[in-house]
């Protein structure tokens, strides 16, 4: 089993990485509640993108993320080693096509992979990941960034205020569309949809994020009350100068 998803199949890992120095592999297991810790408080997921891009149209994409995590899940030990193994060879490859290897290792999951040392082995490469828990976002670490993730669930909300208090990017999940210009939480909202590196250097900003998946915005109803949810209404966003009238 291959672990590392080498080709930039993701069309934001496409897009993350076209122009720049970088070639991005990226880890996508399918997410539970041990994975995904912070996913229970913050009720993303029912609308988590596990139900986005190919998995919609073919099974075999979250059969194969679920072979992974079973894989994670049941030994540990073997599947870290088989990852450091896989991460070292793509740094090869790219020291050798003159690219910097980065690595998005949560694409759909929440794993603290500074607790089992793999970005301090391969400080080599760049690491960048979203998360819901707002004590890993510090990583402490040049080669490891992480972009903090909201949700508005009453639960959540000491999470996001310590989160807007160290200044990180936070990324929102807009839906319909991003309200780029506007502000939210105090903070400009930029279009986070072009790059997730560039939006790991986005401090003080919201990351915009439209809502990925039909399934998705099937099942999102129009009578949701969006303010205690994971997807925020676009019309929840402001202009500046209206937040400073109010």
């Amino acid at each position: 089993m291959k672990l590392l998803n080498t080709g930039a199949t993701n069309a934001k890992i496409l897009k993350s990485q076209n122009g720049t120095q970088y070639k991005i592999a990226s880890l996508t297991l399918y997410p539970n509640n041990v994975i995904c810790a912070g996913a229970k408080a913050a009720g993303c997921m029912d609308l988590c993108l596990k139900d986005s891009g190919f998995s919609e149209i073919f099974e075999s994409v979250n059969n194969s993320r679920k072979l992974k995590t079973d894989f994670y899940m049941q030994d540990q030990k073997a599947f870290l080693e088989k990852l450091r193994k896989e991460i070292a060879a793509w740094i090869r490859k790219c020291e050798n096509e003159n690219f910097i290897a980065a690595f998005r290792l949560n694409t759909i999951s929440d794993i603290d992979w500074v607790s089992h040392d793999i970005p301090q082995e391969f400080s080599q490469a760049f690491f960048y990941d979203y998360t819901k828990r707002v004590k890993t976002v510090e990583t402490g670490l040049a080669n490891y960034k992480k972009i903090f993730s909201y949700s508005g669930t009453p639960q959540y909300q000491n999470q996001v205020k310590k989160a807007l208090e160290i200044g990180c990017p936070v990324s929102v999940v807009f839906k319909d569309f991003v309200p780029v210009g506007k502000y939210f939480l105090g903070r400009e909202i930029i279009d986070g949809d072009k790059s997730d590196i560039t939006n790991t250097t986005a401090y003080n900003k919201i990351c915009g994020l439209k809502l990925k998946g039909n399934k998705n915005k099937r099942e999102l109803s129009e009578n949701e009350n969006l303010e205690r949810r994971f997807v925020v209404h676009p019309s929840q966003a402001y202009d500046l100068e209206m937040q400073g009238a109010a």
